[in-house]
């Protein structure tokens, strides 16, 4: 509102300095004729000099008054406009700031205050519709993807287990045997996208607000126990720079997916004899995995942008969903031929 009060100000201004700039030779005409009148009347003649004198003082006196009148005018018309406007366009920076701290994720609606100016009252009863309409479209998008997942999660435990005792069969050919293990590496991945997608729903649903005092270090050193003999297979250098005593406060399950979601990363995508770098202080995590390529920070931490790997695309989007949820942020970078992800305690 500002600019545009300062726009239509500059205008209002403008034509005021045209009008002022017009009105003085109209004022001299018209006092100069109606002192000339005056003389003529009472037959007063006046010498050049006195004339021109007195067309001097007319032209200073219609100058300085047109011009303090005009200031007067112009003073008033800003104030009362300014004092109009603040209480006319009110109701639209009440509307306008409640609509900025509006969160879909806590299905909260926005109250509205009542104006009695039409425009904004209309403004206000479309605002409520829309955010009425995208809070429950939202809601159910969550419900059906949570009530999805968990419903298709039975059939697939019951898919791959069957599929197992397919491949166990001693009459199979070696082409009966390859596609039953197609089929239940497929089965295998839809049902880790399902799990996913499942936890991705909860986050989302906030259904992991318990609260823990944390041991970080700890919690990070055992999950690299368990990734050690995969390590030790593709024979990457590990290297570890875990400070003692990091604690941390939060939810235990979404930690330890995160961390878990970063390391398996690291060690899906790096080369035989690569290196993997862990880190961590009291300002945060790093995680660094030997790479080729810089990745697309457009798309990385977007579900679904990349199923290289045999990942299934979900895993830096609930790591990105996670650090959101205990008030973290993450960040990539390529370095060095490298590939970093920063964990900041923020």
């Amino acid at each position: 509102m500002n600019r545009l009060l300062n726009r239509s100000l500059k205008k209002l201004l403008v034509y005021a300095a045209i009008v002022l700039c017009c009105s003085i030779p109209v004022y001299y005409f018209i006092f100069s004729t109606l002192l000339q009148y005056e003389l003529n009347e009472h037959n007063i003649i006046l010498t050049e000099k006195a004339g021109r004198e007195d067309s001097y003082l007319i032209i200073a006196m219609v100058t300085i008054l047109t011009v303090l009148f005009s200031s007067l005018l112009l003073v008033g018309l800003v104030l009362l406009n300014r004092r109009l406007s603040r209480k006319l366009w009110r109701p639209f920076y009440d509307s306008l700031a409640k609509i900025k701290g509006f969160d879909l994720n806590r299905h909260q609606t926005v109250d509205f205050e009542p104006t009695d100016i039409a425009e904004f009252a209309e403004l206000n009863a479309n605002l409520d519709k829309l955010i009425t309409s995208s809070i429950s479209a939202y809601s159910q998008q969550k419900k059906f993807t949570e009530n999805a997942s968990h419903e298709l999660q039975t059939p697939l435990a019951i898919m791959q287990s069957k599929l197992d005792l397919f491949l166990q069969e001693k009459n199979l050919s070696p082409h009966q045997y390859q596609l039953i293990r197609e089929l239940s590496a497929a089965v295998a991945r839809t049902s880790r996208v399902n799990k996913n997608l499942l936890m991705l729903a909860k986050i989302d649903n906030k259904q992991f607000e318990q609260q823990e005092m944390i041991d970080l270090s700890m919690l990070l050193k055992d999950i690299i126990d368990l990734l050690r003999e995969h390590i030790n297979d593709k024979s990457i250098i590990l290297e570890t720079n875990i400070t003692d005593g990091i604690s941390i406060t939060g939810n235990k399950v979404l930690v330890e997916v995160l961390l878990q979601n970063l390391l398996f990363n690291a060690y899906r995508h790096n080369w035989n004899g690569g290196e993997l770098l862990i880190h961590l202080d009291a300002t945060g995590i790093i995680i660094a995995n030997s790479g080729k390529e810089e990745l697309d920070t457009t798309q990385l931490f977007k579900r679904f942008a990349s199923t290289s790997g045999g990942g299934t695309g979900l895993g830096l989007a609930i790591v990105q969903e996670i650090c959101t949820s205990l008030g973290w942020s993450v960040r990539y970078a390529f370095e060095n031929r490298k590939h970093y992800f920063y964990v900041h305690f923020t």
